[in-house]
């Protein structure tokens, strides 16, 4: 079990190393947009626990801009992967 995970991983890092200049930076910049938007998420969540009285509807946002994050993060990861396919196509 552990073997084949280790290949699947393997096998991904190498697919990403294969990638070209391009994609791959649409990737880095990405992450860092996931980032930013993950940890202001994070400090609004943390800022309504500390400093604000619980508020139900500000933490209702504060989780939907983390969850939005990630959707954000694997939108540009797939376009990316889209991008390079194309172009090495042709």
């Amino acid at each position: 079990m552990e073997r084949n995970l280790a290949k699947n991983i393997e096998k991904i890092f190498l697919a990403l190393q294969s990638l070209d200049s391009y994609p791959k930076s649409i990737i880095k910049h990405g992450a860092r947009i996931f980032l930013l938007i993950f940890a202001a998420g994070t400090f609004l969540v943390v800022y309504n626990h500390a400093l604000l009285n619980f508020d139900l509807y500000f933490e209702f946002v504060a989780k939907s801009i983390i969850k939005n994050s990630f959707v954000v993060l694997a939108e540009i990861v797939i376009g990316a992967l889209l991008i390079d396919y194309i172009f090495k196509k042709k």
